[in-house]
């Protein structure tokens, strides 16, 4: 009896999987961050997003949850080898997204913690390691605690600004197909970018030497500023190569930089002494200024100016706090939501939306660098 009951079990599971897997759209592919279905109520919506911001459908998508230790849940979206797009319900907002960009938890599965972007984890036995970043393996649960009330703050702020055309579409389970594709297509975005920012995507920088980014953020702004006025000497030769590119071995401008002695670790008015310092030693007529949280950002922005935008973060492999920097050189302006387009100064990851509050979270700092 024991033997008929099973069988009978396995065939509805095996039933239930394949009516699961037959109500989904051909060549669609969904998963679950612990290898179990996970069956997305927002896959239309998903597959409209993407289509806004690539032109087409994508082939293959693969849908992963994400937790926290607050109890949150995100929807992580993955449209083959690049593309990623991560999504709050609570908010309708997809907090973090990039075309291009491969997802920082491609071929990862289990169990799969974000604490906010560049904070990318999965577990590995009792301890997490860090997606993308070698030097952050084997972290216990207790440190990233520390990301977490960081995280809540973030997300706190994310929520108070809620994308309501997308929450309109979540609330709406009957909502036709050729309704969603309408919503979508009228839904208006415009993206702003500074002048030339393929100066910003296809820049040639030193590797970040662990704790460096905001010095990598730094090579990228004063490599734009090289570039875009090529008579101005931004960049003394030295710092580059044949091609005019910056050097990426030997003595580098990152190391440069960091022997003015402000430590690898960064903030908005560190970075703003390095390249104050900077221009004294090689009489560049620029002048560096910080600010708190994002004040002053989008002005520049809407200048035509690249800004540094540094997160406050716990360090997760220390003690104290750390800054992670981003090179945000444009703006998308939504119905609803603001965007930064921003560099993470990683390979592949040249172009990526944060929502405005989703980065520094009114807690960071940023640096702006003007030519007189």
């Amino acid at each position: 009896m024991k033997k008929i009951v099973s069988l009978l079990l396995v065939i509805s599971i095996i039933t239930t999987m394949g009516l699961n897997l037959f109500a989904l759209e051909n060549n669609t592919i969904i998963k679950d961050s612990s290898l179990e279905d996970f069956s997305s109520s927002y896959l239309l919506i998903h597959k409209e997003m993407v289509k806004s911001n690539t032109g087409n459908y994508p082939d293959d998508i693969v849908v992963k949850k994400l937790t926290d230790f607050s109890g949150n849940e995100l929807e992580l979206i993955e449209t083959g080898k690049s593309g990623y797009y991560i999504f709050d319900p609570v908010s309708g907002q997809y907090i973090e997204f990039s075309p291009n960009a491969p997802s920082p938890y491609l071929n990862k599965f289990g169990e799969l913690k974000y604490f906010g972007p560049k904070c990318y984890y999965v577990k590995d036995g009792k301890t997490f390691s860090h997606t993308i970043v070698e030097d952050q393996k084997n972290i216990s649960e207790d440190k990233l605690f520390l990301l977490q009330q960081n995280f809540d703050v973030i997300i706190s702020e994310t929520r108070k600004n809620k994308d309501y055309s997308v929450l309109s579409l979540m609330n709406n389970s009957k909502i036709e197909k050729s309704v969603l594709t309408n919503r979508f297509s009228t839904m208006s975005y415009q993206d702003i970018y500074i002048p030339a920012p393929s100066y910003i995507w296809d820049a040639v920088y030193p590797p970040n030497l662990g704790a460096s980014c905001g010095y990598v953020a730094t090579c990228i702004v004063l490599n734009y500023w090289n570039q875009r006025k090529r008579n101005a000497g931004i960049i003394p030769s030295k710092f580059l190569d044949s091609k005019g590119q910056l050097k990426t071995s030997g003595y580098t401008l990152q190391d440069h930089l960091l022997s003015y002695g402000y430590g690898q670790s960064s903030t908005g008015w560190t970075i703003c002494d390095v390249l104050n310092d900077y221009c004294d030693e090689f009489n560049i007529s620029a002048t560096a200024s910080w600010g708190l949280g994002k004040i002053g950002a989008n002005s520049e922005l809407e200048e035509g100016r690249p800004v540094i935008l540094f997160g406050w973060l716990p360090d997760v492999s220390g003690s104290g706090n750390v800054n992670h920097a981003v090179t945000a050189y444009g703006i998308r302006y939504g119905d609803y939501i603001k965007r930064y387009i921003v560099h993470y100064g990683w390979r592949g990851y040249e172009k990526v939306y944060l929502g405005e509050d989703t980065w520094i979270g009114g807690i960071g700092t940023n640096t702006r660098f003007v030519l007189n």
